[in-house]
């Protein structure tokens, strides 16, 4: 069946050129094989991971523009976005975080087949992670790791003043909003937009964007535990 590339261009205005399109076969080939071994998806379906993962990956970017900034991934999982975002955009430096060293692993393999550059996959916790690498990035970004004021709060040291934290949300993202209400001002950030986006290979998506206004209050990220509890997906 012949693979819908002009997809990335009618519907993100994203050209994919011949070696992309390369580098992202070879991701998914490495990635059916692995799973076997580790289960990193349960989405392995060619069509399904073209459009549930590459395609739903880059959905954002119609609303931010990517060249070269430094990016996290928190909670990179299999790749997604940090990977499929390194291939389409190879100036960017990015950091797959994630706490899963088998995920680690794999990513690491992934880097390395796909002879990709400025890119690195780190195993650690991102709390721990973050108050090490305390505002060193031009953009957080994370998709479908945890509640959005869990992933809020591990999000917020990492990002520089003025650095942007991207949330990408399922359909239920809509109610995690108003968990930020109250949030967002004590982390010292700033809601800028919600985005809806909806494809029938997809379903809808809903993106969050945030940009940091000052620095992180020193409480912030507290321990995992007790953000989890205090979460309100816990307290509704």
């Amino acid at each position: 069946m012949p693979i819908n590339w002009s997809v990335f261009k009618s519907i993100l205005n994203i050209d994919i050129n011949s070696s992309q399109q390369e580098q992202l076969l070879n991701f998914y080939e490495i990635l059916k094989q692995e799973n076997k071994k580790h289960n990193l998806t349960r989405v392995i379906n060619f069509e399904e991971v073209f459009y549930k993962h590459f395609l739903d990956c880059l959905v954002f970017t119609q609303n931010i523009k990517l060249n070269d900034q430094k990016i996290i991934d928190i909670g990179s999982g299999a790749g997604f976005p940090g990977i499929v975002l390194k291939i389409i955009f190879p100036n960017t430096k990015i950091t797959l975080l994630d706490s899963n060293n088998k995920k680690i692993s794999f990513l690491n393999k992934v880097i390395n087949d796909l002879k990709l550059v400025n890119i690195w996959a780190v195993h650690e916790r991102a709390e721990a992670l973050s108050r090490i690498e305390n505002e060193e990035y031009d953009i957080v970004i994370s998709r479908a790791v945890a509640y959005l004021d869990v992933i809020l709060e591990l999000s917020v040291r990492f990002a520089k003043k003025n650095g942007k934290i991207i949330l990408l949300k399922g359909p239920r993202g809509e109610q995690e909003l108003a968990s930020q209400v109250k949030l967002a001002p004590k982390l010292n950030l700033k809601l800028d937009d919600v985005s809806h986006f909806y494809h029938s290979e997809i379903g809808k998506r809903i993106n969050v964007f945030f940009t940091k206004v000052k620095e992180t209050p020193e409480i912030y990220p507290r321990e995992y535990a007790k953000i989890v509890k205090e979460s309100t997906k816990n307290n509704a």
